[in-house]
């Protein structure tokens, strides 16, 4: 039996978005193996203090198996303890595949876990295909511009961390929920060391924006507009639409070239509009995350190789801020026009 584990991501006792994708991908992992002619299925481990009441949900969200793993000292994520607890579950289930979100928590200790387990660990994966018998998995190279196929090296047990927003998350209602198991780890003093890692606070990020996340139209800027002084130009385009929003890729957010409360992707927010317009964005797995809802993307890049353009509905390729003063000329000139 190929067995197929989704280790689920939980904030504040709920279960996040993200979980739902990598049972997507799970599900094209345990079709390779039956295709093959082998036993496969998939369960959910659900990490928390009290695991019951979201290990329910998904169960009878998704129809699939679910662990609960108790961990009465996890109040907060802990990489220290989940990587523990985890390590003596994984041993007892003996998994062939483990599936782990791209997210800051997944990074921080999904690395820990492969060394433990010693396991073959592919990171940063967007894509799961078969070819010749084997599974192949891609992931973004050369500054998102490319993808990077790669098969793990042979061994009895993969560890695959996925990229948010890689995987439609197909949430349809199960006829007849999974099971659930809730299990408590025992901890063993003379291994974990306690308090190696504290959790002293949790504080929200100032400036969130919740009208970005409603805007129906969105002009959202990225280093294509090469120096600060020329988001007056994107704002100027901004106003050609009605009610338009102004977002921001993150390097404009970190170079402090515009506030946090603009910045569109994993890290910051996550938007669904009606129309999204990409001003020199190049277009990193984290943006295309936080796109991946909207309805039609338009991307304007000097650079026709731009990962962005992959994913938009029209491609425009120009110097951005060319564009942009030619479409205003032509906007103005429409508006003075009896």
């Amino acid at each position: 039996m190929k067995e197929i584990l989704v280790i689920g991501e939980i904030f504040s006792g709920q279960i996040r978005p993200v979980t739902y994708e990598l049972i997507t991908a799970a599900r094209k992992i345990e079709a390779f193996f039956i295709r093959a002619g082998e036993d496969a299925r998939i369960r959910v481990v659900i990490p928390a203090s009290d695991p019951e009441t979201p290990a329910r949900k998904l169960a009878g969200d998704t129809g699939i198996d679910t662990i609960g793993v108790k961990i009465t000292e996890l109040e907060t994520y802990n990489s220290d303890l989940y990587i523990y607890c985890l390590k003596k579950l994984l041993k007892q289930l003996n998994p062939s595949n483990i599936l782990i979100a791209h997210t800051s928590q997944g990074r921080d200790f999904a690395p820990g876990l492969a060394l433990e387990l010693k396991s073959a660990t592919i990171s940063g994966v967007n894509g799961i295909r078969s070819e010749k018998n084997e599974l192949i998995y891609s992931r973004p190279a050369f500054n998102n511009n490319k993808n990077m196929l790669l098969r793990p090296a042979a061994g009895p047990l993969r560890i695959i961390t996925l990229l948010p927003g890689s995987f439609k998350a197909d949430i349809v209602k199960a006829i007849k929920p999974g099971t659930v198991e809730i299990k408590e780890i025992d901890f063993a003093p003379t291994t974990y060391k306690k308090n190696r890692i504290r959790h002293l606070q949790s504080r929200q990020r100032s400036g969130e924006n919740q009208a970005l996340k409603k805007a129906k139209i969105i002009i959202a800027a990225g280093r294509g507009i090469k120096k600060p002084e020329n988001l007056e130009s994107i704002a100027n385009f901004a106003q050609c639409f009605a009610t338009a929003a102004i977002g921001a890729s993150r390097p404009l957010v970190d170079m402090g070239w515009i506030g946090y409360k603009h910045q569109v992707g994993i890290t910051g927010a996550t938007v669904a509009p009606k129309l999204y317009i990409a001003c020199g964005i190049s277009g990193s797995s984290q943006h295309l995350a936080g796109i991946k809802e909207a309805d039609f993307v338009v991307s304007i890049n000097k650079n026709p190789q731009a990962a962005i353009f992959r994913h938009s509905d029209i491609c425009i390729t120009a110097d951005l801020l060319e564009f942009i003063q030619a479409f205003l000329k032509v906007f103005i000139n429409k508006k003075e026009q009896p």
